[in-house]
């Protein structure tokens, strides 16, 4: 099922606003940076893989080695020092936090029917209920 006209224009309203805004815009310079970066994406993505792996052998109930441990330590050193990857780090957390509040927004909306109040919208008990982190 597609959207109605006065939804889809709604949409392309939100998605205006979404491109204008400031932080929105500064967030998604900061990810171009890193995309056109060869060299910290290939640091970024050498620490991201092997996380993945010792946390695969943790899973699997092998215990990493020092040496890998050693390893991904310093990668991770590395690229928190390096300001490319933490622009893009701190960017993917705006842009995901804007998606998770239209998609949150939306969908409360959906499910009840009405506009939520901005006190439904403040997230409560942290990344919800019986998750343990207790926020």
């Amino acid at each position: 099922m597609t959207a109605s006209p006065l939804i889809q224009s709604k949409i392309i309203e939100l998605c205006e606003a979404l491109v204008a805004d400031g932080e929105v815009k500064s967030a998604r310079i900061q990810a171009e940076a890193f995309l056109a970066d060869e060299s910290a994406m290939a640091l970024y993505r050498e620490m991201a893989t092997l996380g993945r792996s010792l946390h695969q052998k943790q899973h699997q109930d092998e215990e990493p080695t020092a040496d890998e441990i050693s390893r991904f330590n310093a990668l991770q050193d590395r690229c928190e020092g390096n300001e490319i990857i933490a622009g893009f780090l701190g960017a993917q957390n705006v842009l995901s936090g804007v998606a998770e509040a239209v998609n949150t927004f939306v969908g409360k909306s959906l499910e009840s029917g009405r506009v939520p109040s901005p006190e439904e919208m403040v997230k409560k008990g942290g990344c919800g209920e019986g998750c343990g982190c207790h926020h």
